[in-house]
């Protein structure tokens, strides 16, 4: 397939999420040089959305869009933002090859000490391990290798043009040499032929094995153009695999057609990867960058109400109970106060006068902030991956 380049200056690149991306990555921001992609992967959810604008889907691995200008647009846009963790860079290849722009975004980076977030399949990321270790000790890294298994079977079937599974298990273990916090991705997990205990197992025991501090799991998306090339491939591996998947997505003539598999198939996915992660000894979620300053309590409260959400849809709790804390979490996560100092000038009221914040929620606050000064030294700037605190309440015991 011939590979075409095309060169153009959009008025604006970095997008300015409405919500941070807990409990996920993180982010408030995303700036990225390259529209489409090489690899080409039949699972890629960006072939179908908003990611394309008004192209063809069918370009996606075929033309890529380059924004010529985002260096400059980077620097003059960030500088008038609030410092907080950006998305940033695409070191796929060969358009990083030939234009460079993703390390030139990280000198932007680290010229305004912003925190920055990377996902990466690519192991061309260790050409800027430098700028990278730099960058770390001037702000913060965070980086995921993203991986949906380690089989070479499934890896021809549904990425055959993606880098290699070794390199990128060799690129996380030199990140994770050079004291960058560095994690994997399991993304997607493909239903009924990756989503077992044995691919499951080898993923994180390998992100363990290289260094990874923490896995994140997600199901597969199945949408547009993105659903028919995966739905083809899954035919080609086993002819009897997209009929399994069409009956878990309900695209039957008697079902209701999802782009996302049923809550209870993510839940039973996210507690094995859950269950891994304890007994390979790495985090099942990725710590969140805190700054320093007054406002740090109200981000790392915001982080254990985005892992109780978390939790909660792991347990299948009811939507309205998961809503009730994602809801409060967004709240803290922007109060321009100090969430300490409201609790402490009006104990047991100040709290529940904020905005979606109810009974429950609050008194688990209330005991969270009791940890706060033990935990403030080890959380502060997340300076190495292997101080952060725990991320979840031990049970609690029952009357």
């Amino acid at each position: 397939m011939k590979l075409t380049f095309e060169e153009y200056q959009p008025r604006q690149v970095v997008h300015v999420h409405k919500r941070v991306d807990g409990p996920w990555f993180w982010t408030r921001y995303s700036a990225h040089p390259y529209v489409g992609c090489r690899s080409g992967c039949t699972f890629c959810y960006l072939r179908g959305g908003r990611y394309l604008g008004k192209r063809d889907p069918a370009t996606f691995d075929t033309l890529i869009q380059v924004k010529t200008n985002v260096v400059e647009r980077l620097r003059s846009e960030l500088s008038r933002l609030e410092r907080d963790v950006l998305a940033c860079g695409d070191w796929q290849q060969p358009a990083e090859d030939r234009y460079r722009l993703s390390r030139q975004m990280l000198e932007v980076a680290h010229e305004l000490s912003f925190p920055v977030f990377i996902v990466e399949r690519s192991p061309l990321l260790e050409r800027d391990l430098d700028l990278l270790k730099a960058l770390s000790r001037r702000s913060w890294v965070g980086v995921v290798i993203s991986f949906s298994n380690l089989s070479p079977r499934l890896k021809a079937a549904f990425e055959p043009r993606s880098p290699g599974l070794q390199r990128r298990l060799q690129c996380m273990e030199r990140l994770a040499s050079a004291g960058i916090l560095v994690g994997a991705s399991l993304m997607p997990i493909i239903p009924f032929v990756g989503d077992d205990t044995a691919h499951l197992d080898e993923a994180v025991r390998m992100t363990a094995a290289h260094g990874g501090k923490f896995v994140l799991g997600a199901g597969m998306s199945m949408e547009g153009e993105q659903a028919a090339l995966t739905w083809e491939a899954a035919g080609r591996l086993e002819p009897s695999l997209p009929g399994r998947w069409r009956k878990l997505y309900g695209n039957e003539p008697d079902g209701t057609p999802s782009s996302s598999a049923p809550r209870e198939y993510k839940a039973r996915i996210g507690q094995q990867v859950r269950e891994l992660c304890e007994r390979h000894g790495v985090l099942a979620r990725m710590p969140r960058y805190i700054p320093e300053g007054p406002l740090a309590v109200n981000k790392w409260v915001a982080e254990r109400l985005f892992l109780k959400c978390w939790e909660l849809d792991l347990e299948l709790a009811s939507p309205s109970r998961v809503w009730a804390y994602r809801k409060a979490a967004w709240t803290v996560d922007v109060l321009p106060r100090s969430i300490v100092d409201i609790h402490q000038q009006q104990p047991g009221t100040g709290l529940r006068r904020l905005p979606e914040m109810g009974e429950a929620v609050a008194r688990d606050i209330e005991r969270w902030l009791l940890e706060w000064p033990a935990m403030r030294k080890e959380r502060v700037r997340a300076a190495s991956p292997s101080t952060f605190g725990p991320l979840f309440d031990a049970p609690e015991e029952k009357p």
